[in-house]
């Protein structure tokens, strides 16, 4: 609840980037609200182990974006989606990197610390080169030839495929 002030003022400065990327809003959906929305899917993320989502705080107290996990899954194979943004005004400095990588070295730790997956999977749209550049850099690996479509704002946009393994990152 104490970042609520943080996350609606990042969510107000990157707003047209994210837009653009991602279907953060549902429609007539306050930053308020949302704010409210995320905080529950976290709780019961949490709760029921189905995501993990953060966000991370600079050391003076700037919310610099949001790192997640969804749909994680525990069956024969362990697995989740990765997903992130940084404060549109923090781009270019390697928060992204450093965000995704600590992400990825919770979800790919081993259990009890860590999450215990085998694999995490990001869908990136193909004219998204900052978030290509993240997550090669992170340990992800893009799966040529497979693409998802995934809804940005009203449309189902094509999004190239990355997975991250235990064998793919490094820590």
């Amino acid at each position: 609840m104490g970042d609520r002030e943080a996350f609606i003022e990042a969510i107000a400065i990157s707003r047209d980037e994210l837009s653009a990327t991602s279907t953060l809003h549902f429609p007539d959906e306050s930053d308020d609200e949302l704010f409210s929305r995320q905080l529950r899917l976290c709780t019961e993320g949490d709760r029921d182990g189905s995501a993990w989502r953060r966000v991370a705080l600079l050391g003076d107290g700037t919310l610099a974006g949001m790192f997640n996990l969804n749909e994680i899954t525990r069956g024969l194979l362990f697995e989740g989606d990765a997903n992130w943004w940084v404060r549109s005004d923090l781009s270019g400095r390697g928060l992204g990197t450093q965000g995704v990588r600590l992400l990825l070295r919770h979800a790919l730790g081993d259990l009890p610390s860590g999450l215990g997956l085998h694999r995490v999977t990001c869908g990136i749209r193909p004219e998204n080169i900052a978030s290509k550049r993240v997550a090669q850099k992170a340990g992800f690996v893009r799966q040529p030839g497979v693409m998802s479509h995934l809804q940005v704002g009203a449309q189902w946009t094509p999004h190239e495929v990355y997975v991250a393994t235990p064998d793919s990152f490094a820590g």
